[in-house]
């Protein structure tokens, strides 16, 4: 019960966004099991360039990383490159600017693959302590 008690304390703007950004996640999470990425990433790339930047920000950058972190750990398999792709419709709608970042490590001959969000040169969604070499770039121009 705590999940929906919690949910419940939320403010207004802040349950509209943790609704949102759990049905981005979903939404996403079963497209990639449908499609393959360069469709959904022309799908999400067009509805995020719907959005225009602005300096009002009803939505802080922090609260948005905190509410797809969170919706991530109720859907499976909602991986860093899920939750990049959601946060990347989800900071685009509340006037942010994101990149999304894919990068690769083969450190100790062992290959990784991770998805981060980056807004201005600054990771917000997806942090890691590995150093990833970028290998596909998403951004909005």
């Amino acid at each position: 019960m705590g999940v929906i008690s919690n949910f419940i304390k939320l403010p207004s703007r802040d349950k509209l966004v943790a609704l949102e950004s759990l049905f981005w996640v979903i939404r996403i999470r079963i497209t990639l099991w449908i499609f393959p990425f360069p469709s959904v990433q022309r799908k999400v790339q067009k509805k995020a360039s719907k959005h225009h930047p602005t300096t009002e920000h009803l939505v802080s950058m922090v609260r948005l990383r905190i509410m797809i972190t969170v919706a991530s750990r109720y859907v499976p398999r909602a991986t860093c490159l899920v939750q990049a792709l959601a946060g990347y419709i989800l900071f685009s709608k509340y006037g942010y600017q994101p990149s999304i970042k894919i990068g690769v490590s083969t450190l100790n001959g062992e290959f990784e693959a991770h998805a981060w969000l980056e807004h201005g040169k600054r990771v917000v969604l997806g942090e890691s302590e590995k150093d990833f070499k970028t290998i596909l770039d998403i951004d909005q121009t």
